[in-house]
């Protein structure tokens, strides 16, 4: 071990997909880990990578105390400029003795390969080639994303799956299964909804498909079998072409790392064949991985290379400190701004803005389930939902709230939103509400929560005092507590944490745009989640609604003929005759019972229609 960093290191390691922290004692033992969604300063900035970074760091952190070295081996880290500022946004904000940021490639080859050469193919996501010599020289090939065409990688090979499935839908290419296969793994109707659905599609998603043609493969379709076996052969090219650039002596390593490569039989068989064609080498898998691999690299490095930056305090004692703010009151760094900007700019830029907000919530997804199934617990025991918050954050937890009871029939006791500043706080600004700890606490008092119960505190900044008192008071009463946040490192604790990392605002500080956008989504995704796991929604149909008006009748009306097999204006008789409880009126037309029989079977069934249809 070099005696350089014998030391605690606080590795990081980032891909397209999640990021993956790992904190090692100084004689090597892996102390704690953990885990949060994408981290990726192409995709979603510089700032924004740092945050999340920085929070993922500090769960780690022993009693709060500093790392004496961080390192970070990033995907989208292949520039220097931004390599160095994210070492120094971590290394000022973990008050690190030494800070190390390079690329997710760079240190998996490394660690692997030791001082010997070798070659590190990876095809996951993306792909990329990475290769080093006796000297210690890299070269890379590919590795540049999907517009360069990111051969080799699930993305490519999905994309190859498509236009397989296209070209025999146009009469144009050989029968194949793909073309039901596809669509139905996407959720989608027919392959004709694909265009649609890839201009929105992340690329991750689009990924995910490549399981559909290597299983396609593995199965004995020729034209899947035909795509796998081509990405497989555009990967073996890189790995040849890198290995002759270098002058690799013959029998060089190739580290084969990535889900392509390492789960699936007949892409890898199709890669080592397409390898042994060209060249001699030894197949084997990475045997450090993830943030194992960095940490590995950092305890041995003698000096930085010239693919990885670092920052220490030494080097940044005549720079002045990066202050600390909330991201959602940060200021963007880069124009244009919107004074700058006619109306038509101002839309444009603000459209393109919200672009990021959706794939911010996504890589919330895990936490957000966590609070979708403890919500479904408690509706099921009898509890409530309860939101609280203040400003636009409270609004909205009202908005959500208030749209329960019609769309789902559940009591307004349910689901309740609190706001800080009472109902004239709905229609004014009584912002200044929001810094009392104590009427949180009261205000939630108010409503004897007890342990069935999950409290939501929402509030952008994270840091809100009246959420802060709400939360607290819960937590003493026994009830779940959940936090929605648009800052990635909110001080408010809470059970269950949902920090949405949506960045600055075109605004400074409003977080009525991108952060009120955001805590919508979430808030959609908790309620409707909720309501789902806990009954009140079949077939994607919302059973319990209340058809209150001739809209929402007409609604009822669809419902029931679509889950009893009836014409609509059988199911409207029906519902006339169940007083237009959708439930029974269902059952009716479904099984054929009278009122009375079918208000039995759903009271047999906890009052629930889908476990009552189990039941005819």
């Amino acid at each position: 071990m070099n005696a350089k960093f014998s030391m605690p290191i606080l590795a990081i390691e980032g891909g397209a997909t999640r990021t993956r922290a790992g904190f090692y004692q100084a004689d090597g033992s892996l102390a704690a880990e953990a885990e949060s969604g994408p981290a990726n300063p192409v995709a979603y900035g510089v700032e924004a990578t740092a945050d999340t970074l920085t929070a993922l760091a500090k769960r780690l952190l022993p009693g709060g105390d500093p790392p004496l070295l961080v390192c970070a081996g990033l995907a989208g880290a292949a520039d220097p400029a931004v390599r160095r500022v994210l070492a120094e946004r971590l290394g000022r904000r973990l008050d690190a003795r030494r800070a190390l940021v390079t690329t997710d490639l760079h240190p998996l080859l490394a660690a692997n390969a030791g001082p010997g050469a070798g070659v590190l193919a990876i095809s996951g996501t993306g792909s990329g080639v990475l290769a080093k010599n006796m000297r210690g020289r890299m070269l890379r090939a590919g590795a540049r994303g999907a517009v360069f065409g990111d051969e080799g990688s699930a993305y490519r090979l999905a994309v190859d799956g498509l236009r397989a499935a296209a070209a025999m839908a146009d009469g144009l290419g050989p029968d194949t299964e793909l073309l039901a296969l596809l669509p139905a793994a996407a959720g989608l109707a027919d392959f004709e909804q694909f265009p649609e659905w890839s201009a929105k599609a992340e690329k991750r998603a689009v990924a995910a498909l490549a399981r559909v043609v290597t299983g396609a493969a593995e199965a004995g379709d020729f034209v899947a079998a035909a795509c796998v076996e081509e990405q497989a052969r555009r990967l073996a090219a890189q790995v040849v072409a890198a290995a002759e650039r270098l002058d690799l002596d013959t029998g060089f390593r190739v580290f084969m790392h990535g889900s392509l490569l390492v789960e699936c039989a007949l892409f890898q068989k199709a890669f080592r064949q397409s390898v042994d064609q060209y060249a001699e080498a030894q197949f084997m898998p990475c045997p450090l991985t993830g943030h194992a691999a960095v940490a590995a690299w950092a305890r041995n490095l003698d000096q930085t290379p010239d693919w990885a930056s670092e920052w220490s305090p030494v080097s940044a004692m005549d720079k002045p400190p990066t202050p600390d703010l909330p991201m959602t009151e940060r200021h963007r760094a880069d124009g244009p701004f919107l004074d700058e900007l006619d109306a038509l700019g101002i839309v444009r830029l603000m459209n393109r803005m919200d672009e990021g907000v959706a794939p911010a919530v996504a890589a919330c997804a895990d936490h957000i389930a966590r609070a979708v199934e403890a919500a479904a617990t408690a509706l099921r025991a009898g509890g409530r939902l309860i939101y609280a918050g203040a400003g636009t954050s409270g609004r909205l937890g009202v908005l959500d709230a208030s749209e329960c009871p019609p769309t789902f029939g559940v009591p307004p006791e349910r689901v309740v939103g609190i706001m800080a500043g009472g109902d004239r706080a709905l229609r004014e600004s009584v912002e200044g509400e929001e810094d009392d700890r104590d009427a949180g606490a009261r205000d939630l008092a108010a409503l004897s929560p007890d342990a069935r119960d999950v409290v939501a505190g929402i509030a952008a900044s994270g840091s809100t005092p009246y959420v802060a008192g709400m939360l607290e008071h819960a937590k003493k009463c026994g009830a779940t507590t959940v936090l929605v946040s648009c800052n990635p490192s909110p001080s408010i604790a809470a059970d269950i944490t949902i920090a949405v990392n949506t960045g600055p605002e075109a605004l400074a500080g409003s977080t009525r745009l991108k952060a009120g956008t955001a805590t919508k989504m979430v808030l959609n995704m908790m309620t409707t989640g909720a309501m789902t796991l806990a009954g009140y929604v079949h077939r994607g149909l919302m059973v319990e609604m209340r058809p209150t008006n001739a809209k929402l009748r007409g609604r009822a009306a669809r419902i029931v003929a679509a889950l009893s097999g009836v014409g609509e204006k059988t199911a409207t008789i029906h519902l006339e005759r169940a007083g237009w409880r959708i439930p029974v009126a269902v059952l009716t037309a479904a099984g054929n019972l009278s009122i009375g029989d079918a208000e039995a079977l759903l009271e047999k069934a906890g009052g629930r229609l889908p476990g009552a249809l189990k039941r005819l």
